[in-house]
Formats: structure tokens, sequence, C-alpha cells
């Protein structure tokens, strides 16, 4: 993807409880992304408040399939102090794409220093770099490289019908997005990514992550509670 000219142009303190991801990763930054469309803002650690102010696009539904519960999915997300939300918007408050990261659960929970990461771009924002851009702003943090991220593509949150390809052609995209911002696609038997061929699980690895979070993930990765050995 085509990397387009970006800007910060605000920087804002985040007030948290929590020092979940340390506290000096908690600043809120706002910088300008210009697209054909027109022009976005993306902003980091985005407060319960500053996302009550905003509405979802109407294309923006991959995961609550409509554009009022998806806004008031963000917000829940915005509530929990642990997670980290990335929104890009217009200048007329319209969210047209995210990226969240939120403390993993169930098969990785016991897994220190863990986040999941989730993208999405409105149907009608596509095509114009901002999951590229939502990626990189959201992983702009000083301990990045003391953490495990992991992205779980399933493929019944995509819109590939509406591109015109298959789950497979999407899957592909996936992989290369990811793959731009260090991450690695791994095989696992993690029970919601074997429920469809095309899913896919991409991770990054923090060149100073601790070596029991490293192991705990490769025991994970291939564990199974029906398979002798595994």
């Amino acid at each position: 993807m085509r990397e387009k000219e970006a800007s910060v142009i605000q920087k804002e303190k985040r007030h948290s409880p929590t020092d979940e991801i340390s506290e000096n990763t908690r600043n809120s930054l706002v910088k300008t992304y210009k697209t054909p469309a027109g022009p976005l803002f993306l902003r980091t650690c985005c407060t319960p408040s500053f996302v009550e102010g905003l509405k979802a696009d109407d294309g923006l539904r991959a995961f609550a399939r409509l554009p009022e519960r998806e806004h008031n999915l963000l917000l829940s997300i915005a509530q929990q102090p642990e997670n980290r939300l990335t929104l890009a918007y217009t200048a007329t408050g319209t969210i047209v794409g995210q990226a969240t990261l939120a403390p993993l659960d169930g098969w990785w929970q016991d897994i220190s220093n863990a986040y999941e990461i989730a993208v999405e771009v409105s149907s009608g924002w596509r095509k114009l770099g901002i999951a590229h851009q939502l990626l990189t702003f959201a992983l702009e943090f000083e301990p990045l490289e003391e953490y495990l991220i992991l992205g779980l593509g399933l493929s019944w949150h995509w819109d590939y019908e509406g591109l015109g390809i298959s789950r497979f052609h999407y899957r592909e995209l996936i992989g290369r997005l990811f793959a731009t911002h260090g991450f690695t696609e791994y095989l696992t038997s993690e029970p919601t990514i074997r429920m469809h061929p095309a899913n896919i699980l991409v991770a990054r690895l923090g060149n100073r992550l601790a070596e029991e979070s490293i192991s705990r993930f490769f025991q994970r990765l291939l564990q199974s509670d029906t398979l002798p050995g595994l």
C-alpha cells in the first residue's frame, strides 16, 4: 500500500486510572491523513466522552452489523481502561475506521503482556490506505517491543463479497497488510481459527518480549485438548 502524507498536529493527555500499558503511552495523539475522498483525522487512546461525540459511518458494520451497534461497541471498548482505541474520522465527526488493542483472553489469557489487535475500515473508504495508517498509528507506543500482539482474522467478519473477491483472496490481503507491520502468520490449533480454513492468525513478538511469554505463546499455538501429546 502507498504511504501518504501524515503529520502530528495535536497531543493531549488521556486520563486513565490504569497503567496496563505504561502511563507514558496513555497520551492521545492526533494526526491528519489526506485521502482522495477528503482529509481524515486519526486519534489514538480515544476516551468514552470523545467517542460519544462521534457517529459511525454507514459502511462501518463488520463486527456489529449495524452502524449504531458498531458505535455502541466502540464506546464499550473505550470504556475499558485496559484497551487502546484508535479511530479514523472525518471533520464532521463520522468514524470511518478503527483499530483496537485489547488484552488477550480465552485461549491465550495466561500469556503476560499480550494483546489482540482488530482493524476495520468502512466499506465506502476502502483502498485509500486507511487500514495501514490505523495499524501504524495504533502501534506507535514506546514499550511495543515488550509485547505480544495477535491478530485473529475471522472470515465471517470480512466483506469479501462487497469487494468481489473470495475469502482466500481477502485472507491474502490481510496477511500482506500485517506483514508490513512486522507480523508473521502462524498455524494454530486455536478452536475459533480452526472453524474455517480461510481464518488466519498473525502475531508480532516484540524483540524485548519476556522468554516466559514467548514460551507460552508457542505452547498455546498447537495445544489440543483432544489430541494426545499436544
